[in-house]
């Protein structure tokens, strides 16, 4: 298996890719909500917030507004509609976050958000849905997948009875999320599950030794390196 090394890092560190997820999720969130009361205070209609702001950020499953917005296949799944749905997926990115960190997999969980995005935002666009995607969910869930594949035997509060393994978690995250999805239009449910493939995937190919976030780990090495100060 591919080695996923570097212990779990402190909540300070630079290197600390799960602080860094919750960190954009919620400075994006709160930067739009801050526009969204400029536009108010400026007397803006509410239409002109959302054309101008939040469109041109999300993904519709059409292919002329992807062609001419092509950054909304990787925008999408940082911009939240409401704050409870970005308190309800940090809530379980953080849980299914912190097993892939003290599993040492810390560095792949950005690869996986980016990959189950993207996979799902592409296949998005040709499923003509009526509704455009949004919210961090789908690359959650491929991280709840990727750590109960890596890790399902996993032992959450051990002071109890010997700890819940972290496949019972996954069973309940996934009945919950499929409760969510009963009333949802085909291609939601469609690219959420080719998210959660995706991360599972992720995880099977790394543990045969193929590191799809190899390239990232290399590109975030250099620009350490090219910024940091000379001696």
């Amino acid at each position: 298996m591919q080695e996923i090394n570097s212990e779990k890092p402190i909540i300070g560190a630079d290197n600390n890719s799960l602080m860094a997820l919750l960190s954009i999720n919620l400075v994006v969130y709160a930067l739009i909500g801050f526009l969204k009361v400029v536009y108010y205070l400026s007397s803006y209609p509410l239409e002109q917030f959302y054309a101008q702001v939040v469109n041109p950020t999300i993904l519709y499953a059409n292919l002329q507004i992807v062609l001419h917005q092509p950054w909304s296949l990787l925008t999408y799944n940082w911009v939240h509609n409401g704050f409870w749905i970005l308190l309800n997926n940090m809530i379980w990115l953080t849980a299914f976050g912190l097993v892939l960190q003290l599993s040492k997999a810390n560095k792949h969980l950005f690869p996986v958000y980016f990959y189950s995005g993207l996979m799902a935002g592409i296949i998005f666009c040709f499923l003509g849905a009526s509704i455009p995607l949004m919210g961090a969910g789908i690359s959650v869930m491929a991280i709840a997948v990727a750590a109960v594949v890596l890790q399902p035997q996993y032992r959450l509060l051990e002071n109890l009875g010997g700890g819940i393994p972290l496949w019972v978690l996954g069973l309940v995250y996934f009945v919950i999320q499929g409760f969510s999805l009963i009333h949802a239009e085909w291609p939601i449910i469609i690219v959420s599950l080719v998210g959660a493939t995706t991360g599972g995937l992720y995880i099977l190919l790394l543990k045969k030794g193929i590191d799809l976030g190899k390239w990232m780990h290399q590109l975030l090495h250099l620009l350490n390196n090219s910024l940091a100060p000379k001696k």
